[in-house]
């Protein structure tokens, strides 16, 4: 399925997107799409929003571990 990117949308600030190999920062959902399509191509990745309801699982499974 490819790489699962976790990213949390902060309104008015902008978006934080966690990728298996490091923390990325956009300004918008714009820069973000345009730098997967840069950075993956044709690859195939998830996109996982990070929300109030997922947080804890997703510091469990170890997501954040990396940064």
């Amino acid at each position: 399925m490819g790489d699962s990117i976790y990213f949390d949308n902060e309104p008015n600030v902008g978006i934080n997107a966690y990728f298996p190999w490091g923390h990325e920062f956009f300004k918008n959902r714009q820069q973000m799409d345009s730098f997967l399509s840069i950075h993956y191509g044709s690859d195939p990745y998830q996109l996982v929003e990070i929300t109030d309801e997922n947080y804890l699982e997703l510091v469990h499974k170890g997501v954040f571990h990396a940064i």
